[in-house]
């Protein structure tokens, strides 16, 4: 056979194989590289609600308040857009549902129980998002996405210092936890299979929950007051408010649903694992908190689970995933 040898195509002597586009490459990777940026907001979403709590705003209602801002902004667009939204059915609200279950339950976690507790049983999530993805929409489960997971997972141990305690809930806010790690997986799924809606319709939807839901959460036993602050206190702190409304919610959900609506869950929930290294980071710069040899240990397992799984599928896979 001239040309071909066992199936394989000879190439002349010299020649090298095509490499591939780099600004493919880069338009393959920006849903993951969206996933990735979004952690930067998510982990430091700290900021404007310790900032809040500061100004005497650490009542329930300023996080419901920043949580329900964006709703406001995107209501023209919602009802515009509603003959759509409303055409696509059960699995955009679905979708939207659980995001928001998934944001006000950790929310309202960490605010009551132990933090680094309910920051691990969250990140139990990439474990239930490859399972749904899995059962769902058919996504392998791969020696190497276990072997992320499994490093992801120990590099979370390290970080919050656990050592051998299992994460098990034994609170409401650990519970909390759990359930919004479940939540989170299970919304990727809807997100990545709602294709027909926009990122946009997406977007609206999920604050069209997540107010209300937060507000829900708080009224279990245990959480914290709702009484409102003075104008004088007010006036203080609106522009943190206005920060957490207008720029850090819109900048988390907006990216992480780019991404997820073209990534597979579990990826998703491997990636933002990187949101506890920035949080921690973030906080050991702005703040007293440590930062040693242990923190710096687990960061660079996280850190290595999230660049395995963004670069360890090559570019066919990469553009698969954002054609999708």
């Amino acid at each position: 056979m001239r040309g071909r040898r066992d199936g394989l195509t000879r190439r002349p002597i010299g020649t090298v194989a095509a490499l591939p586009d780099p600004e493919a490459r880069l338009a393959a990777l920006a849903p993951s590289l969206a996933i990735v940026l979004s952690t930067l907001f998510w982990g430091t979403l700290w900021i404007p609600l310790r900032a809040l709590d500061r100004a005497g705003l650490g009542e329930a209602w300023a996080t419901a308040g920043g949580f329900t801002i964006p709703l406001l902004l995107l209501l023209p667009f919602g009802l515009v857009r509603k003959r759509q939204i409303v055409g696509v059915g059960l699995p955009l609200l679905a979708a939207g549902f659980l995001m928001a279950a998934a944001i006000a339950l950790y929310a309202e976690g960490l605010l009551r129980g132990y933090v680094a507790r309910v920051i691990l049983l969250f990140y139990l999530t990439p474990v239930w998002s490859t399972l749904l993805g899995r059962w769902l929409l058919g996504n392998p489960i791969t020696r190497a996405r276990v072997a992320t997971i499994a490093l992801g997972l120990v590099g979370m141990c390290v970080v919050l210092g656990l050592g051998d305690a299992l994460p098990l809930p034994r609170t409401v806010a650990e519970w909390m936890g759990l359930l919004s790690g479940f939540c989170w997986g299970w919304s990727m799924v809807y997100v990545r299979r709602v294709e027909e809606a926009s990122d946009l319709d997406k977007v609206f939807v999920q604050f069209l929950f997540l107010g209300a839901l937060f507000v829900l959460f708080t009224l279990i036993p245990g959480g914290r007051g709702w009484a409102l602050p003075s104008a004088r206190l007010l006036e203080h702190s609106t522009a943190w408010l206005l920060l957490l409304g207008l720029f850090w919610m819109p900048a988390v959900v907006g990216l992480t649903i780019y991404g997820g609506s073209r990534v597979d869950p579990g990826r998703v929930a491997v990636l933002l694992m990187l949101e506890v290294v920035i949080g921690l980071a973030s906080a050991a710069i702005l703040t007293d908190e440590p930062f040693g040899r242990r923190e710096l240990l687990g960061a660079v397992l996280i850190v290595s689970a999230c660049g395995t799984e963004l670069f360890a599928d090559g570019p066919s896979a990469a553009e698969e995933e954002s054609s999708g």
